[in-house]
């Protein structure tokens, strides 16, 4: 691993002033490395992804498929149960299997990620078909958000640099799953259609391609970083 050059060397001769202005040196030049931004940036259409399941899914199983509040809200809860087992898995399928090459799982998720929810978006009213649907897209969120959430981008700065780096994709991502909001009120007010007995209903065509070209996109996009090594800063 890469590492500050003469970091070693002068660690113990610095004083306090001369470690903190290094640190904020490094820092700024952490927030004008491309790498962290590409992933800042697919971690953020993750998010619009994520939160647009998270926040919509029951109202989408209610007004397009036809269930209850009660079995929407039942589906969608799979979702971050099985969040949380990828997470776990995570870290040992990068370590232990791809020993910390992380490029190649996140990739792998993320195109997990987007057939759970094209099945989930376009697969029918089903509630097997949904259920998997969940099972699926809250195991590859739970691996997204430890890799394109983080670590990858972790991989790419000096450790001392390591703390504006996930500030930047934090920031990119939270903000993210906000103005994902806004774009799916704006789609599904936009898109009103009379449906069975002559009840107005939401015409979810296009805000589903909005979430499902989120989830594409954030696997994508790291694609970009693939052979970028580790920043070094003298």
């Amino acid at each position: 691993m890469e590492v500050l050059a003469g970091e070693a060397e002068q660690k113990d001769d610095m004083t306090p002033e001369q470690k903190r202005a290094q640190t904020k040196r490094m820092q700024a030049a952490v927030v004008k490395n491309p790498g962290v931004w590409i992933l800042a940036i697919a971690s953020a259409f993750m998010y619009m992804s994520r939160y647009a399941i998270n926040e919509w899914g029951t109202i989408f199983l209610q007004e397009a498929k036809g269930y209850d509040l009660a079995g929407a809200a039942t589906i969608i809860g799979i979702n971050p149960i099985f969040g949380i087992i990828g997470t776990v898995v995570s870290g040992w399928l990068s370590d232990a299997v791809f020993k910390g090459d992380r490029k190649y799982p996140a990739f792998v998720a993320g195109i997990i990620e987007a057939i759970a929810l094209a099945l989930f978006l376009f697969g029918g009213a089903s509630k097997w078909i949904n259920v998997l649907a969940m099972v699926l897209f809250g195991v590859a969120i739970g691996v997204l958000i430890s890799f394109l959430g983080g670590l990858m981008a972790v991989d790419l700065v000096p450790r001392q640099a390591t703390g504006a780096a996930l500030g930047i994709v934090g920031m990119a991502s939270y903000a993210a799953a906000g103005l994902q909001n806004v774009i799916t009120g704006l789609l599904l007010d936009g898109h009103i259609v009379e449906g069975a007995n002559g009840v107005m209903v939401h015409d979810y065509t296009y805000v589903s391609w909005f979430w499902l070209g989120a989830a594409i996109i954030s696997f994508m996009l790291p694609v970009l970083n693939w052979r970028r090594k580790q920043q070094v800063i003298e």
